[in-house]
């Protein structure tokens, strides 16, 4: 009977991992899902333009569009310096570090335009606007890694289908995206952001033999990356800056006298320098802050018709019509830019509004296809625009005030057909959210288990039947549907994916309407009584969950979780202090040493939270505040930076010392030793620390090599280790291999942290211990999964993340890496992004089973569970509020970028996961075996 029951109760512990597995899988799945339907790619009409499509008539008065419409260039340079910020021209550092550059500028020999770029500030959304004319789909972020060839058309396939022969040089985006256009290319990695001078200079080495040489091309293409990849490690204040700006102003100085020259010569010629996007203060970009999404857009060789003193902001889509004006080649069908050429060029009078109303023409042709656009006040003024046109047309007496309405007609209609059509290019697809948000419910439901006990009565009123019938209904509504969906299509492929949808949906069903709620819940530990602190986590969760509704709360969402923090401390510091007073009233001198060594921890950990919090300045409205990072990269000496990173590896040195494998010690220390020299040597390497006198000179690739290999024998011999605690002491497996998997977590985190991050990993790990040391013999053990996950949100933000894509650092990606390898940066990049909420987890995990030595499997399994619950339902709420806020003004600046981390972040934690997993079936495995 007893063997019966123990059967009994393994198949239901083996039951929950298979839930809890299934879920790691779904789930992410899931939320791709949602990303899918929230961000689908926008639909580049294939359609080209050809001098077809140029109108030639305006209401029965015929033009001459073969005179009109001619190239006003023959040759064009455009010259792309990635990152380049607005006041890097315009302000103090452009005078000192580009003084020939301000001076044409000052002069009134070039025209200097303030162009705005739309979010994401990432280089192949920004080509894709320059050459297309179209605002790209906010997903082409993530796909910024792994460029297509654009298939739609755009200003340089109407170039080569003209006649114009084409050149590039400089990033490789470039490319990938027009595979087949340039007829010479030279093309470079744009990922490795540790290379500040070969990636430049393998552009300019070329600009001698094309420019003086070679005559027989008429665009050429540079996109220099030198001055991004600075900013990414070094920030948009080194001292770097100012040498690459130099060199950016010799190779334009070089590139303006020979424009002049060909000008001079009668052949005419114009020269672009642009940025793609801008530069956060932090050094990364993504984002949409004044400093990301405002560049210059500097036209040499033009004849500027503005006050010099007063910049004309244009946007970044406006680029491809004007330039195609230029060139004389059709504008890209899809475009829905303006055309400003009339502000570089002093254009006949006929020309300019023949130019404007063939844009105007272009542009309605997409606006027509809207919905009710007739009643749209840009329909009116785009009428009164041809009106006026018209009619100057069948008058002799042209008046300037006449001929200034008519410009200022056309501009006003075109910049409001623009805004509309920007604002109903994205259509959602509202289907497969539908689905998404349902399978995250399913999933939600299913974990929250007895947490909550409204979820509870979930199991009382809806069975299998019901769900199945809602699932059922459902479908039908996908399947009926005609909006425009990925299900939409009759084919083989719809119903595979039909089928593989209603098959989860039932599976989930299943689940949630026969889940025990108790068994996730039952192997807890004992004597939890208090619900008091539970319900105040539960209540903190649910209101964090909802206040992602604002924008502000996004933005600044670090000054929730330092709130709770706070709160949390001051909590236990209040209970510990209590305790300590009434035990004084006994004279019990043990609880009252115990009580107050708990008093003067929680205080320090008060005054270490106040100071961690000012080391790197995060969110939106306070990240231009000076920090402790800041201070510390502007001092010369690099004191202060060394002084950090040594106390955060010798800290990391003693915990590994402390609590490594006892009959190992002296190995052990060896070890971290090492590990932590080739951490310091990276940073010297970079300049970042103090140099080790009579240390030789080394690219610190040497270094990173003895790093890699000296984890991957540290690995190898835990493995061993862990092999033979299955012969002689089988329940320590799990415990053994635990420690391996943190320990090589925080060695490759403290590798590729900034060295004044790296005192954060040690740091985690002591307050972490002191939490758990606190709770771990009172009523509130029950809350534990709650503190670990607010502590690692909490270091998360010290470490200067944000809900911004520019706080991505993506150096990390390239640390001991000499080439692009997507699958090892993107691994390097999400390691260090969420460093501190893996650690957080593998600390809960590791220290519980410390504690509870016997049923380990389940204690795990339940922490899992908690976990992943206490994720899956912020993000399941989310993803509603989102789907509600879609035509909120910040969707795409703020609410899209949390999306993105919440959905890369549940699938990071549940890969995590299921590693543990895997572990415990071993475990279990092993277990079984005795």
């Amino acid at each position: 009977m007893a063997r019966d029951k123990m059967r009994v109760t393994e198949w239901k512990m083996d039951r929950n991992i298979i839930i809890l597995v299934y879920i790691v899988f779904i789930g992410p799945l899931s939320v791709a899902l949602f990303l899918y339907g929230f961000f689908p790619l926008i639909n580049y009409d294939n359609t080209i333009a050809t001098h077809n499509n140029v109108p030639k008539f305006i209401e029965n008065v015929r033009i001459k569009t073969d005179t009109l419409y001619q190239p006003v260039v023959k040759r064009l340079i455009i010259m792309v310096i990635d990152a380049l910020r607005w006041d890097f021209v315009t302000g103090s550092v452009g005078k000192v570090a580009m003084p020939i550059t301000t001076n044409l500028i000052a002069n009134g020999s070039v025209c200097l335009l303030r162009a705005k770029v739309q979010p994401p500030t990432v280089t192949m959304p920004r080509i894709k606007a320059i050459t297309t004319g179209v605002v790209p789909s906010f997903i082409d972020v993530a796909l910024n890694f792994g460029s297509k060839p654009i298939t739609g058309d755009n200003m340089l396939l109407q170039a080569k289908r003209n006649g114009h022969k084409l050149v590039f040089y400089g990033d490789n985006t470039w490319l990938t995206l027009f595979p087949s256009i340039f007829n010479r290319y030279d093309g470079t990695t744009s990922f490795v952001v540790t290379d500040f001078t070969e990636v430049d200079n393998n552009v300019t080495r070329h600009l001698d033999q094309e420019l003086y040489n070679q005559n027989d091309w008429s665009i050429m293409i540079l996109h220099y990356l030198g001055l991004d990849h600075i900013g990414h490690v070094h920030g948009p204040f080194s001292p770097f800056i100012k040498t690459k700006l130099k060199e950016m102003d010799d190779v334009i100085a070089t590139i303006q006298s020979q424009i002049q020259t060909w000008n001079q010569n009668n052949v005419s010629s114009l020269f672009i320098v642009c940025g793609d996007h801008g530069m956060k203060d932090s050094g990364g970009h993504g984002g949409s802050t004044i400093s990301e999404t405002t560049v210059p857009f500097i036209a040499i060789g033009g004849k500027c018709s503005h006050n010099p003193n007063q910049f004309i902001e244009i946007s970044q889509i406006d680029i491809a019509s004007t330039l195609s004006v230029i060139l004389g080649v059709p504008i890209p069908f899809s475009n829905i830019g303006t055309v400003f050429a009339d502000t570089l060029y002093d254009l006949p009078i006929s020309k300019k509004l023949y130019i404007l109303y063939y844009n105007a023409k272009q542009v309605f042709y997409h606006f027509q296809k809207l919905a009710d656009y007739e009643s749209l006040n840009a329909y009116q003024k785009y009428l009164k625009a041809v009106k006026l046109h018209s009619a100057w047309l069948n008058t002799k007496d042209h008046s300037n005030d006449m001929i200034n309405n008519i410009v200022f007609s056309y501009k006003i209609a075109l910049k409001e057909m623009k805004e509309v059509l920007i604002n109903s290019m994205i259509k959602y697809d509202f289907q497969i959210i539908t689905i998404a948000i349902s399978f995250l419910c399913h999933i939600t439901c299913i974990l929250m288990g007895k947490i909550c006990p409204m979820v509870a009565t979930l199991k009382r009123i809806s069975s299998l039947v019901v769900l199945n019938i809602l699932s059922v209904v459902l479908i039908n509504f996908i399947w009926q549907s005609e909006d425009i969906s990925l299900l939409n299509s009759r084919n083989l492929f719809s119903c595979i994916v039909l089928l593989f949808i209603l098959t989860i949906l039932v599976l989930n069903s299943y689940i949630l309407s026969n889940i025990k709620f108790s068994t996730l819940s039952e192997v807890k530990p004992k004597k939890l009584k208090s619900r008091t602190g539970k319900q105040l986590f539960i209540f903190g969760a649910l209101v964090h969950a909802i206040s992602l509704g604002g924008s502000s709360f996004i933005e600044e969402e670090h000054q929730t979780w330092y709130f709770y923090w706070v709160t949390i401390l001051t909590v236990l510091l209040y209970n510990s202090a209590a305790k300590y007073f009434s035990e004084l009233q006994f004279h019990k001198s043990c609880q009252q040493h115990f009580y107050s060594q708990n008093c003067i921890k929680l205080f320090l950990l008060l005054v270490g939270h106040r100071i961690l919090r000012k080391l790197n300045s995060t969110g939106d409205k306070y990240a231009h505040l000076p920090d402790i990072a800041g201070y510390l990269i502007e001092q010369e000496s690099m004191l202060g930076m060394t002084i950090i990173l040594v106390a955060g590896l010798a800290l990391l040195i003693w915990i590994d010392f402390t609590y490594g494998d006892k009959t190992h010690k002296q190995q052990t220390l060896i070890t971290s030793i090492i590990a932590s020299s080739c951490i310091y040597l990276r940073h010297m390497h970079n300049n970042s620390v103090l140099k080790i006198p009579f240390y030789p000179l080394s690219s610190g690739i040497y270094e990173m090599q003895i790093f890699w290999s000296l984890l991957a024998i540290s690995c190898s011999i835990s493995i061993y280790r862990s092999v033979l605690t299955v012969k002689y002491e089988k329940t320590m497996f799990l415990r053994i291999t635990l420690f391996s998997i943190l320990r090589t977590w925080v060695m490759i985190s403290a590798m590729i942290h900034q060295p004044h991050n790296v005192i954060l990993l040690p740091l985690q790990i002591i307050f972490s211990s002191i939490i758990h040391n606190i709770i771990k013999d009172n009523s509130m053990r029950e809350i534990s999964v709650f503190l670990y996950a607010w502590i690692g949100n909490v270091f998360y933000f010290y470490q200067g993340n944000s809900n911004s894509l520019a706080t991505i650092d993506v150096a990390a990606g390239y640390v001991g890496v000499q080439s692009y390898m997507p699958l090892i940066n993107g691994s390097l990049m999400l390691i260090n992004i969420y460093s501190a909420s893996v650690l957080a987890y593998l600390l809960l995990v590791y220290n519980s089973v410390s504690q509870y030595l016997h049923n380990t499997p389940e204690i795990i399994t339940w922490i899992s569970k908690m976990y992943l619950a206490w994720k899956y339902l912020p993000l399941t709420i989310y993803t509603v509020i989102i789907s509600i806020q879609r035509h909120h003004l910040f969707v795409w600046s703020v609410f899209s970028p949390k999306l993105l981390y919440e959905a890369v972040h549940s699938t990071v934690i549940c890969f995590i996961v299921f590693i543990i997993l895997i572990l415990i079936i071993i475990q279990k495995a092993i277990n079984c075996d005795r």
